[in-house]
């Protein structure tokens, strides 16, 4: 996916735990879920052709990194 243009399609930041990142590819025909912490560490990648499955996996990505920083949910 690296040199192809990705479409956003949803990027959620979560105060000083990280962000969650939700791409379309149309070259890959998927899209793509990233979740980095601070620093811009890599903390998951997932990869999916059903935009309802990426969205849903970018929630649960989202409540990891807030369970990891400790924020109640």
């Amino acid at each position: 996916m690296s040199g192809d243009r990705l479409r956003l399609v949803q990027l959620v930041r979560l105060a000083d735990a990280g962000l969650v990142r939700v791409a379309w590819s149309a070259t890959w025909a998927e899209y793509q879920v990233r979740a980095t912490g601070p620093g811009g560490r890599l903390v998951g990648e997932y990869f999916t052709d059903n935009k309802a499955d990426a969205l849903a996996t970018a929630e649960r990505m989202l409540a990891d990194l807030a369970d990891r920083a400790g924020i109640p949910a």
